[in-house]
């Protein structure tokens, strides 16, 4: 169940990024090869979540929970991919229109993001009763989870749903102290909470803008 684990969270930190990641790999006629790349995210990181959850003997109402997850997840990925391909078109009233901006900026990461959060909270709550304390590696890992998610509630424009998610896995890693899964909790909503609080505190003090997106500094 361990090593699943840690594919989960790989393929999280890899699939969350897959647009910007692959984004060198260019174009495929009128597509990007990146988005064909990632249509296959929500298989990669649902499959290891629900093995994970298989593995750890999840009742019925874990996996209703990870459903309804897995759910959000999908469409709202679905809708990011569809919507960022319009974007991507060559007819600037097209690619720049409201709707387009709606579903590709907005209504899709907030699905997205919920899904996640809901995915993962299923899991915390099937692992309540197992050890999955991290070694060495597994720290690494919780802390490239803890970087993605900040990453993607910076660059996806919900820095503040982010950190309301981020601190309710601090608040459940506190409150189920005494549970081994208490140690992933800390590390990832505890880091990704400074991270994100640190990057929106960073630049209002700098320039007086709160969370500004990477891609509007110009980063990439």
């Amino acid at each position: 169940m361990r090593w699943w684990l840690g594919w989960f969270a790989l393929a999280l930190v890899v699939g969350m990024q897959a647009g910007t990641a692959f984004e060198p790999l260019g174009s495929a006629g009128a597509t990007r090869v990146a988005d064909w790349i990632d249509l296959g995210t929500p298989f990669v990181v649902l499959g290891c979540a629900a093995i994970v959850l298989h593995r750890a003997g999840a009742d019925p109402h874990r996996w209703a929970l990870f459903g309804v997850g897995a759910v959000m997840f999908s469409l709202g990925k679905g809708l990011h991919i569809a919507a960022n391909s319009v974007s991507n078109v060559d007819d600037v009233a097209v690619s720049e229109a409201s709707i387009v901006h709606l579903w590709d900026e907005v209504a899709s990461h907030y699905i997205w993001y919920a899904g996640l959060f809901v995915v993962l909270a299923a899991l915390a709550l099937a692992l309540r009763v197992h050890d999955v304390r991290p070694g060495g590696f597994g720290m690494v890992l919780a802390l490239l989870v803890a970087l993605t998610l900040a990453n993607t509630y910076i660059e996806g424009g919900t820095p503040w749903m982010g950190m309301s998610f981020l601190l309710a896995g601090v608040v459940a890693g506190i409150v189920w102290r005494r549970d081994p899964v208490s140690s992933l909790l800390l590390i990832v909503g505890g880091a990704g909470f400074l991270l994100l609080a640190g990057w929106g505190g960073y630049w209002y003090v700098a320039d007086g803008t709160v969370f500004p997106q990477f891609s509007e500094l110009g980063w990439i």
